[in-house]
């Protein structure tokens, strides 16, 4: 893969400016409705556990036999649905018997369902099915306890970001700290040579990091203010996890992936403008969410604000998903395999 991409031509709509600006081609023939057309028809339990078959040495298909197009998941609402009723469920107990042997599973189970259910959507989405669900599980754990300590080591060691930059400066510490361990856990892993590789990986530890992160929000808040301002963090937390760690980190790491290609990790690889833009774009939008203003008081969601960032966060992820199959339809190519044209 080259370092950078294809230089961009002089354009002047909105649009265009930021295609030139993070690096990454405009979506062709892009529709949601595509992509979630799975979602709301009847699955079977054995498509549910064949979904999750992947990534093992007898169930990673040849480049020859892929289907390189969009993918169309649906497991992770199946997932979502059943984990957020019962985090429900949990809370109504301890409302009715006040339990606190319940408070535990409230705190687990509400602060994994969305992280969780959103990393399958990825899982779903990577084309190439490469990746176990052992190796998911394993950077989920490892990847997001370690991220949170190499954070808070950061921290601890950066105290001039904190005191210059307040809540922000989180954008640029917990950014790095992600990048750097998912570089180190399979930055030289050549099996995973992908940009949805990297999405994937990337996604699997800002899970990590964002539920182990809510958990400790929520005891923190249960601690003091009680299990209903605990529960409302949770909620919120959750409802905002698709829009924060998961993806800034998967766009991070499928930028970076853009550049790794087939090679090992080095460190040269985090020069490379191709992976700068979108990563340094990650960390801005982290910044401002982060950032003491609002703009529009919203039910809920608390702010625009955070729309606003999430809606941009998943264009950048989107534009990646794109790169990435193009990726796969140039191998296929080189193999003198027909490209799949969907848009691509």
């Amino acid at each position: 893969m080259p370092e950078d991409m294809p230089p961009s031509h002089p354009n002047n709509s909105l649009g265009d400016k930021f295609s030139d600006l993070i690096g990454l081609e405009e979506l062709q023939d892009f529709r949601l409705s595509h992509i979630f057309s799975e979602v709301f028809k009847k699955h079977t339990a054995e498509e549910m556990e064949e979904q999750l078959i992947t990534g093992t040495i007898r169930h990673t298909p040849s480049l020859a036999e892929l289907d390189v197009k969009w993918a169309r998941p649906w497991l992770f609402a199946r997932l979502l649905a059943g984990s957020s009723i019962l985090a429900a469920v949990l809370y109504l107990a301890f409302e009715q018997f006040e339990n606190i042997n319940l408070i535990p599973g409230m705190i687990f189970v509400g602060s994994f369902a969305v992280p969780v259910s959103t990393l399958i959507f990825f899982l779903e989405m990577n084309v190439p099915r490469n990746i176990s669900i052992f190796k998911v599980t394993q950077l989920l754990f490892v990847g997001g306890i370690a991220s949170l300590i190499l954070a808070l080591v950061f921290f601890s060691n950066f105290e001039l970001f904190t005191s210059f930059l307040g809540a922000s400066a989180a954008g640029i510490i917990e950014e790095t700290a992600k990048l750097l361990i998912v570089a180190w856990l399979v930055g030289r892993q050549l099996r995973y040579k992908w940009i949805l590789n990297g999405l994937l990986l990337g996604a699997a530890v800002g899970t990590g990091f964002a539920a182990f992160e809510s958990a400790g929000y929520a005891f923190r808040f249960i601690l003091g203010g009680g299990v209903a301002v605990g529960g409302e963090i949770i909620m919120l937390r959750g409802l905002l996890a698709p829009f924060m760690h998961i993806v800034w980190t998967a766009n991070a790491a499928a930028a970076l992936w853009m550049v790794k290609g087939e090679r090992p990790f080095s460190w040269e690889m985090l020069q490379a403008p191709a992976f700068l833009r979108v990563f340094l774009a990650m960390v801005i939008l982290h910044m401002i969410w982060n950032a003491p203003f609002g703009l529009v008081a919203l039910p809920v969601v608390q702010d625009l604000k955070f729309v606003l960032l999430g809606i941009l966060g998943w264009i950048i992820c989107f534009r990646l998903v794109q790169a990435g199959l193009r990726q796969l339809n140039k191998a296929r190519q080189e193999l003198q395999l027909p490209a799949i044209q969907e848009g691509l």
